[in-house]
């Protein structure tokens, strides 16, 4: 039986065909089209006056940086534990049917990829025109992007079966990008061949046999990725939908002895933040941007961090509403600012940074996750997801800081980060 006249995919044509009806109607209906056409043509417009002016001579890059380069981002994908293909309810159901496993699995599998190899075809196209002698480079953006979770989805499944043997190749694979170091016009060559050579052994890996546990990884992972699309708190449990193993800052957060609502919200908050300890290490590094001269730079390295804001109470907490206000924001401000102090206090010592930065820095998180639990109270649950939000919650004290320095008058910004905190505490 050909391709085309399988069950499964006279099935998935007919999804496709009503998905893609039904989301073209919503957006000619809500004027998404007529929109996504105006702001296209305006941002070629820009595109091309920022072409004709900002053109500069590129110079001598050694191809082993480039070959380099895409072998480690290549290579940084097997470090990560979950999976990067996310099966629905319908996915799995068609996995327990007669047709073949990778039948199944590749239209979820190509939807994946093709979110990958957009961003990459037009970081190609920018490139190719910007700088014309780096086109193998261009030609290789696309498959470089789409290589990597298809190289993730490979590893972590042939781990799990397991099968040493595709592993290893798969690993093998990806150092192909290594041999563009006599040539930058191998590059694409390379990639395309290795990304032929990952296709094909996982459509081997699933040719035949439906295995469980990498099953029910990807179907956590949907999970998950469906959590995320609707703006909702991602389940924090491991690949496996198991809890998540209790790190080791965690195991030593002893409950507090004497009873207490205060005490109890102080011990739930850095709970919280303990879980994650990575974002008390990465708060050293975004100490280095406090004194920077763009609060864009600040917002963008402090936004990641604001998930450390702890979720909402239960209601009928016996605490006051402003002293609960305070206390979701005091534990993760409080560490944090430690962490910027820390970083802000080398960039002072590397001669970076005035050490006037240095009365701003152990605020700036606080009167953050203060803004982001102002901007969170329309959020679902309370809980913010929105990367969006972060950026514009760490923009607001990033912005305080930047004209007390433009003005001179750098003394002022703790004054100017309190009441930003502050008021936006006060707003219930």
């Amino acid at each position: 039986m050909m391709w085309g006249e399988r069950p499964v995919c006279k099935l998935r044509r007919v999804q496709l065909a009503r998905a893609a009806t039904q989301q073209w109607g919503l957006w000619r209906h809500s004027g998404t089209v007529l929109m996504g056409a105006y702001l296209a043509a305006f941002a070629l417009i820009g595109l091309y006056s920022l072409w004709q002016s900002y053109r500069f001579p590129l110079p001598v890059i050694p191809p082993e940086l480039f070959a380099g380069l895409a072998a480690a981002w290549w290579l940084s994908a097997g470090l990560i534990r979950r999976p990067a293909l996310g099966l629905g309810v319908q996915d799995a159901l068609l996995l327990r049917t007669p047709a073949p496993p990778w039948a199944v699995l590749t239209v979820p599998l190509a939807g994946m990829l093709s979110w990958s190899v957009l961003p990459g075809l037009g970081l190609g196209a920018l490139l190719a025109a910007w700088f014309p002698p780096l086109w193998p480079l261009a030609l290789a953006l696309p498959l470089l992007a789409a290589g990597r979770p298809l190289f993730q989805t490979l590893f972590h499944d042939a781990g799990l079966i397991p099968d040493r043997g595709a592993r290893n190749l798969g690993l093998l694979l990806s150092f192909l990008p290594l041999l563009a170091a006599w040539h930058l016009a191998v590059l694409p060559f390379v990639c395309l061949l290795a990304v032929v050579g990952w296709w094909l052994l996982w459509q081997k890996l699933w040719r035949d046999t439906v295995h469980a546990a990498p099953v029910l990884h990807n179907r956590v992972e949907g999970w998950r990725q469906g959590a995320r699309r609707l703006g909702l708190p991602v389940p924090e449990v491991g690949a496996d939908g198991s809890p998540p193993p209790v790190g080791w800052l965690e195991r030593r957060m002893k409950p507090p002895e004497r009873p207490g609502a205060v005490r109890a919200l102080w011990w739930r908050g850095l709970l919280h933040l303990a879980r994650q300890p990575w974002r008390i290490l990465a708060a050293v590094g975004v100490g280095l941007a406090v004194g920077a001269s763009s609060p864009v730079l600040l917002a963008l390295t402090l936004g990641p961090l604001l998930a450390a804001l702890a979720p909402p109470l239960p209601p009928h907490f016996p605490v006051g509403a402003s002293t609960a206000r305070l206390l979701r924001t005091l534990p993760a401000g409080v560490l944090l600012g430690l962490g910027l102090s820390i970083g802000c206090g080398v960039a002072v010592a590397l001669g970076f940074t005035p050490a006037v930065s240095l009365l701003a820095a152990p605020l700036v998180p606080w009167a953050a996750l203060c803004c982001l639990r102002f901007l969170g109270t329309a959020a679902p649950g309370g809980q913010v997801t929105d990367s969006g939000l972060r950026f514009g919650a760490a923009l607001a004290p990033a912005l305080g800081v930047f004209v007390c320095a433009l003005f001179g008058v750098s003394w002022l910004a703790p004054l100017v980060l309190l009441l930003l905190g502050g008021a936006a505490l006060a707003v219930a």
